[in-house]
């Protein structure tokens, strides 16, 4: 009879590197995913025929959330513009160019993140 083979030890830090490379690992997480938006949908629905909810608060609140989306996009745009400068120089004026709009990205983002919240903040 022979023995079974133990699994080799595994690290504790090695273990989230070994999950992300499981397909159940990402199956498991669709699933959990998918299952927590369709309770929230049947909650929301409920909300709303119940009278829990209405529909201008909602509306101001999706508004607020996808504003503030809407510029952490653009500002890891920025960063993601800014950190592609090379270390050398090679041309002056392609530098000068992209850190000039990852400046007004950055700034746009910063713009809109403070009028969405300022227009919150009225109503």
């Amino acid at each position: 009879m022979t023995e079974p083979e133990l699994p080799a030890r595994v690290r504790a830090w090695e273990l989230p590197g070994q999950w992300l490379r499981e397909e159940k690992f990402w199956r498991d997480i669709g699933t959990r995913v998918l299952a927590g938006v369709i309770t929230a949908a049947i909650v929301y629905v409920g909300a709303l025929v119940l009278g829990y909810l209405h529909t201008p608060e909602i509306g101001a609140g999706l508004a607020l959330l996808l504003g503030l989306a809407l510029s952490a996009a653009l500002l890891l745009i920025a960063i993601a513009l800014a950190s592609r400068l090379p270390a050398r120089r090679r041309s002056g004026g392609a530098i000068a160019l992209r850190l000039a709009v990852a400046v007004l990205v950055a700034l746009a983002a910063l713009s809109l993140a403070a009028a969405v919240i300022t227009d919150f903040l009225r109503h």
